[in-house]
């Protein structure tokens, strides 16, 4: 009798462990194991600001009111987050994990168009200055600079 109960509670003890290695890991797991940081460089913070992690409601409204004066740039994380980046200075940038579809406001004035650059530096897109509306940049994978203006 004491074999049985000691049997018993062996297979109790197991039994929930081994159900746990079976479950399929959730939605949540499955999305953060693949998202990825866009970065953008260099950045100089001061006049020029990122948020990070922004939903897409709010990804929208920041391309949508991007300042007077800036480019305004955003990027997914793979994870249905976003980096939004406000840029004011005319620096050349480099881009990092700018993968998939994304978008950019102008909203520089006089002559400061910004073009997104291949590896080679030639155009991939030119985005005019005074371009208040958000323009789709599908995709970002060739893009590896971006001239401000």
């Amino acid at each position: 009798m004491t074999a049985f109960v000691l049997a018993a509670s062996l297979v109790t003890v197991t039994a929930p462990v081994a159900r746990a290695a079976d479950e399929a890991p959730s939605n949540a797991a499955d999305a953060g194991a693949m998202a990825w940081t866009p970065g953008l460089t260099p950045f100089s913070g001061g006049q020029e600001r990122v948020h990070r992690d922004v939903s897409t409601e709010t990804r929208n409204n920041l391309l949508a009111n991007c300042w007077p004066g800036y480019l305004c740039v955003a990027a997914g994380e793979g994870d249905g987050q976003h980096s939004v980046w406000e840029l004011y200075y005319c620096t050349e940038r480099s881009l990092t994990n700018f993968l998939g579809a994304g978008a950019v406001t102008n909203s520089q004035g006089g002559n400061a168009a910004a073009r997104l650059l291949r590896r080679d530096r030639s155009e991939y897109m030119v985005i005019p200055a005074d371009y208040r509306k958000p323009m789709r940049v599908d995709p970002w994978d060739p893009v590896w600079y971006i001239d401000v203006c």
